[in-house]
């Protein structure tokens, strides 16, 4: 049986739920699907109340296991909600901690898809450069290999809490974007122009960079190591002068991202 699903985090956890007793099951998300199937093929609608129930089961037997799926299943991984599944039986079965149990192919590979999300989560709290777009108001792009946005939201927005934070995830058009009120995901349109010259400020962190470099202790490999060639397109001391710009403009904050877990809602009350 082939339980299809709606894209987001409850849903998966939705179809996980649904799927527990059908040994024979495979779970994908609704875009993933194949025009033709040789599976029977069931949708699961997204459910937050079996969602949190799944995610409360999980938390009994050890913590931090809901964080890790969660964190698995933003790499979105060919064959990551199979993985979240089997874990799910391991622990369920056992009535302890799935991630302890390192002898089950399935735990070491949903543990090491959590681990590499972690790690580009934190490798963005040092990448992000922002350019200034308007009067306290900031924007920056990012191009992770996974979706991070969720993970960066509460740092940004509490680091700085006053102002206006746009931080766009170009290959997956979609944008965080963090204001005085809270924080939350938000769709970008097809066209995103690129962010404008921020002038002196872009100026002076290039000369900066330049004079703190000590000629005779340069060592590209390690650089290389600590700060990956794919991060620097949009990193202000490796990138080119913009020159420029499109006019920058705000997302729609209308059109927001439907995939974030229940019970994680970010507006202040």
């Amino acid at each position: 049986m082939l339980y299809i699903y709606d894209g987001s985090f409850d849903g998966a956890m939705s179809a996980i739920f649904a799927a527990y007793n059908d040994r024979s099951a495979q779970i994908v998300p609704r875009d993933e699907v194949q025009t033709v199937s040789l599976y029977e093929e069931r949708f699961i609608d997204s459910d937050a109340g079996r969602s949190e129930r799944l995610q409360r089961g999980l938390a009994r037997l050890a913590r931090g296991v809901p964080e890790r799926f969660y964190r698995a299943w933003l790499s979105h991984s060919e064959g990551v909600e199979d993985l979240m599944l089997a874990v799910a039986r391991i622990g369920f079965e056992s009535g302890s901690d799935p991630f302890a149990q390192r002898g089950f192919d399935a735990v070491c590979e949903l543990d090491a898809l959590a681990g590499k999300v972690s790690a580009e989560q934190h490798r963005m709290l040092q990448f992000v450069r922002f350019v200034r777009v308007g009067p306290d108001a900031f924007a920056a792009d990012i191009e992770p290999q996974y979706e991070v946005l969720p993970l960066i939201g509460r740092h940004f927005h509490s680091r700085f809490p006053d102002s206006h934070l746009i931080i766009r995830d170009l290959p997956r058009r979609m944008a965080l974007v963090s204001e005085p009120a809270g924080w939350q995901i938000v769709r970008l349109g097809e066209n995103n122009p690129p962010l404008p010259d921020d002038g002196p400020f872009e100026k002076m962190w290039r000369e900066y960079y330049d004079a703190i470099a000590i000629e005779g202790r340069l060592n590209p490999k390690l650089q290389r190591q600590n700060v990956p060639l794919k991060y620097r397109r949009n990193m202000t001391e490796f990138a080119a002068p913009r020159g420029g710009g499109v006019a920058f403009s705000y997302p729609a904050a209308e059109d927001s991202r439907g995939g974030l877990p229940a019970a994680r809602r970010n507006r202040k009350k």
